[in-house]
């Protein structure tokens, strides 16, 4: 598997002829040496120093261990079988759970950390960490290049350079910010600009409230996140300059709702607003309950909540669970197999356009991996070992 790793690298350019060839190769075991990289470094004005970076690990499926819950046995994969997650790392590539299959993702030259990937619409925000930066003795922070990976796609596609990046509520577009250099944290002019995914500018830039930053995008306006301190969230619209509805601590962002945590009194609760009518529907949780953390579907249709015990309150429990919860009834339905120990539950997501949760769940033999739509009897699952290729799948 190794193989299809390595083999997809893009190579740089080769030397010029002038009479006999010569090549010299070092062989070096499990390391590669990539340099002179295509891509965006020409145009992100900062290239990256040349990199040594080992084969990345693949996760690897446990045989046998496939199905359904309980004996996870048989090949009943369903939905499984159209999941494909991104696997993050110096050299990011394709990962088919059902298959054990993986493919590079081209168009991300290598870097001296790892790729973050946030879901937007349609695919992914890809963006090299921090510790990517290239080295520089006399310049503050230098902006990142930002990249758009489509789902489904081999390649990812160059989208511009700014120090963070936020889907837009319009399909194909989204948040550039740059910090002023020099400004203190919370004190920085922050400005952002609608870029469509081929790097075209969407709108003029403007300048964000000081000392917050994008949290998410709606269509009524940018959900804005305090940079440091204790304030409160705020529904801003960037073309009129308006402030709306202040907000305590967002759970989740949609194209079209909100969802926090208001200050627990008794019972703990979600409250879901829709931004554009005002619409607000409150979640009670059971007493000692309360959620840790949630994320809309793709089509804003359903809220996935992770509920866990309050160990700020009441609660004395230790299991955590999901629930995913109807925008449209208003039911709460549990997720077929994702009740477990504080701690096992690691990670879920929508990891592209349909309403296929994928949950995974960490355990001393396993990193359980469950595919569930809302209304299926229950999920499809497959087993992979420990590892760091595990701990890398990126599911939403």
């Amino acid at each position: 598997m190794e193989d299809i790793l390595t083999g997809g690298v893009d190579r740089g350019p080769a030397w010029r002829r002038r009479g006999l060839v010569a090549a010299v190769v070092v062989v070096v075991a499990g390391v590669v040496v990539l340099r002179h990289l295509p891509g965006d470094q020409h145009r992100a004005g900062s290239r990256a120093l040349p990199v040594v970076v080992s084969s990345e690990p693949l996760p690897q499926l446990i045989t046998g261990r496939t199905g359904a819950p309980g004996g996870m046995r048989g090949p009943r994969l369903g939905l499984m079988r159209r999941v494909r997650l991104p696997v993050s790392g110096p050299r990011p590539f394709w990962f088919w759970p059902a298959s054990g299959r993986a493919e590079p993702i081209g168009g991300l030259p290598v870097t001296g950390g790892s790729y973050s990937f946030v879901r937007a619409s349609g695919g992914w925000v890809v963006m090299r960490g921090a510790l990517a930066r290239p080295q520089c003795k006399i310049c503050m922070r230098a902006p990142l290049p930002v990249y758009f990976l489509a789902d489904r796609a081999s390649k990812a596609r160059w989208v511009g350079v700014a120090d963070a990046a936020a889907p837009a509520a319009t399909a194909g577009t989204l948040w550039l910010t740059s910090d002023r250099q020099g400004d203190a944290p919370g004190h920085a002019a922050i400005t952002a600009r609608d870029v469509a995914t081929n790097g075209r500018p969407v709108g003029p830039a403007v300048r964000l409230p000081e000392g917050y930053v994008i949290e998410g995008a709606t269509v009524a306006g940018l959900l804005l996140a305090p940079a440091a301190g204790p304030a409160a969230f705020l529904l801003w619209n960037p073309g009129a300059g308006q402030y709306g509805r202040r907000i305590g601590t967002v759970l989740a962002v949609g194209t079209r709702h909100i969802a926090w945590s208001p200050r627990c009194s008794r019972r703990c609760a979600v409250e879901v607003a829709d931004a554009v009518t005002g619409r607000v529907i409150t979640l009670r949780q059971p007493s000692g309950q309360v959620a840790v953390s949630a994320t809309f579907s793709p089509d804003d249709s359903y809220l996935a909540v992770q509920v866990g015990p309050d160990f700020a309150g009441t609660g004395s429990g230790e299991a955590t669970r999901l629930d995913v919860v109807s925008l449209r009834t208003g039911q709460v339905e549990p997720v077929p197999g994702t009740r477990a120990s504080r701690g096992a539950l690691v990670a879920f997501g929508w990891p592209d356009d349909s309403d296929t949760l994928v949950a995974a769940m960490s355990f001393p033999s396993e990193v359980r991996l469950s595919a569930w739509h809302p209304g299926a009897a229950g999920p499809d699952i497959v087993a992979l070992k420990p590892g760091p290729g595990a701990a890398d799948l990126v599911l939403g």
